[in-house]
């Protein structure tokens, strides 16, 4: 630094010297470093993207967009504007801007695809070829376009592979093949195919293993061996391989454990795995280590808002935490422990959502809070106990959507506290409110089924419109009821693309039997449709204990 400050013909390398060996401890330092071989050397790309690297690593993004830019728009290196490309790719992604991001690694691609015409042995343009290729088929994964993604994904790995094969596998190239391995796997895997998914796995975590004892101090290494063991344990549960989704797991939490007690940042990660685990035990049908596993996560995310200077993000970690912890609890019948944590996570929420100028995501979080106590309550027996918690669900979902005005999300939960409402009211015979709460849950999902026509959303308006019907019935108002399960009964051929499929015979035996409860001249014919759908699924051995008492009361006429 001594030798960078006072300047001279050999100031520049001083510099550049200088920021490598105090990067690992003194960050700031380093910055100083490049600034400074920047200064002496503004046309080297090399400082400026190393500048743009550590600012975007420290959070300080807007410096990161800019040195990169600069970069990007000057340099003349392609190389180093690849580099500026990507980095720019990973940063708009970050801040959610997936359009971009992909303009961006689009650039790369453009800008590596020309080096490697001139050269297809430059084993630097491959490696980030391939990163552009595999990052472009992750956003195409999330937009849902499957085939390409897998494809895009496919052929990163092929050109890293190749890359191998003529050069040999450094460190560097081991690391992108085992991202690549890993990329490729979960999308497998979100396509149904296990078998295939494991086995990408098992390559990807033999070379995180050996990054990881070979380069000791870099815990990005253990970081992605826990991450792809975790993967592993998912393959391995959708394989049928039980235990050996358990010991995977278990190396994913052991790796995380190790991270932990050296890197404090990394409890984060930490508790989420204890999460994860949490819930692949349950699925194992161990419920006790399942709940065990949920403790921790919630000890942990307790020591991150008390240590947090900003606490809304560790406080929301804990509110999820604490509520998959009642969930947990709420299904094994352990009332008074899902008690205790849905009583915990309203007061860790309340608060921010009561807060002047509240965010939309603070009022969703108090709704559902809210909700588990009420279903809480509804097990328990105490129905106006249940009816209070459901109004104060409502009354925050509602502000929530007050917030952000037509937001599907906010929408679908206000439709469905709306729902349990009416169910708990019409428990307790407050018909009118429980009618009031079903119409306003079925012009929602109108709605969402309008803007969105798909079979799910068109499920959840034919869901809503049959409470309607019901209430109405209580109401004694039977053309009312009649009109919601007619139009129920319409939404059947949009919902079902097999009439005859077990699902869509069920839901119409369902609604005619409503309606041959009716006291009209269609009584007898929907009685009857509905007995040939029952006894149609009967044949098909498709007939389920609702669907066997319903076929009994029908068969009785009452």
């Amino acid at each position: 630094m001594e030798r960078a400050r006072l300047g001279g013909p050999d100031a520049a390398a001083a510099a550049r010297r200088a920021a490598a060996l105090t990067e690992p401890h003194d960050r700031e330092r380093a910055r100083e470093a490049l600034s400074i071989a920047l200064r002496l050397e503004p046309l080297d790309p090399a400082p400026r993207l190393a500048l743009a690297r550590l600012a975007a690593e420290d959070g300080e993004l807007d410096v990161a967009c800019r040195e990169a830019e600069a970069v990007l728009r000057d340099a003349v290196d392609k190389a180093a504007q690849a580099r500026a490309a990507y980095l720019l790719g990973e940063i708009t992604r970050l801040r959610g801007d997936a359009s971009a991001a992909r303009e961006h690694y689009e650039k790369t691609l453009h800008i590596e695809d020309a080096i490697l015409k001139l050269n297809r042995s430059e084993a630097a343009a491959v490696r980030w070829y391939a990163r552009a290729r595999g990052r472009l088929a992750e956003l195409d994964a999330e937009d849902g376009m499957r085939e390409r993604a897998l494809t895009g994904a496919e052929g990163a790995l092929a050109m890293l592979r190749a890359s191998a094969a003529a050069l040999g596998e450094a460190p560097v190239l081991a690391a992108d093949i085992a991202d690549a391995e890993a990329r490729l796997a979960g999308l497998e895997l979100d396509a149904g195919q296990a078998m295939s998914a494991r086995r990408r796995l098992g390559e990807a975590i033999a070379r995180y293993e050996a990054l990881a004892v070979t380069e000791k101090d870099e815990p990005h290494w253990r970081s992605a061996l826990a991450d792809a063991w975790s993967l592993a344990a998912e393959a391995d549960f959708v394989r049928g391989a039980a235990e050996d989704a358990r010991t995977a797991m278990d190396k994913a939490l052991h790796a995380r454990l190790r991270l932990a007690a050296k890197h404090g940042d990394e409890v984060w990660a930490l508790a989420g795995v204890w999460r994860k685990r949490a819930a692949l035990l349950e699925a194992l049908g161990d419920t006790a280590s399942a709940a065990q596993s949920l403790e921790q996560a919630c000890a942990l995310a307790g020591k991150l808002v008390e240590r947090a200077e900003h606490p809304q993000a560790p406080t929301r970690f804990l509110v999820h935490t604490l509520l998959e912890r009642a969930d947990q609890a709420l299904r094994t019948q352990a009332l008074d422990v899902a008690q205790a944590a849905a009583n915990e996570a309203l007061a860790r929420a309340e608060p921010f959502a009561r807060a002047e100028g509240a965010e939309a995501a603070w009022l969703t979080e108090a709704g559902a809070c809210w909700d588990r106590l009420a279903e809480i309550a509804r097990k328990a027996g105490a129905n106006h106990q249940a009816r209070e918690a459901c109004a104060r669900s409502v009354e925050f979902f509602r502000m929530g959507l007050d917030r952000q005005s037509e937001h599907p999300r906010q929408m679908l939960n206000l439709s469905a506290a709306l729902l349990k409402l009416g169910d708990v009211a019409l428990a307790i015979g407050g018909n009118a409110e429980a009618r009031a709460s079903f119409q306003e849950s079925a012009n929602l999902r109108a709605q969402l089924s309008a803007a969105s026509p798909d079979a799910a959303s068109l499920h959840a308006y034919a869901t809503a419109l049959e409470r309607v019907g019901l209430a109405a019935a209580a109401q004694a108002d039977w053309m009312a009821a009649r009109q919601a399960w007619l139009h129920e009964l319409s939404l059947a051929d949009r919902i079902f693309d097999d009439a005859e499929a077990p699902e869509a015979l069920r839901f119409r035996a369902i609604v005619e039997s409503h309606l041959a409860g009716l006291k009209s001249s269609e009584a007898q014919q929907y009685r009857r449709a509905a007995l040939v759908r029952l006894r149609q699924l009967e044949r098909m051995r498709n007939l389920s204990p609702a669907d066997a008492a319903l076929k009994r009361r029908l068969e009785l006429g009452a």
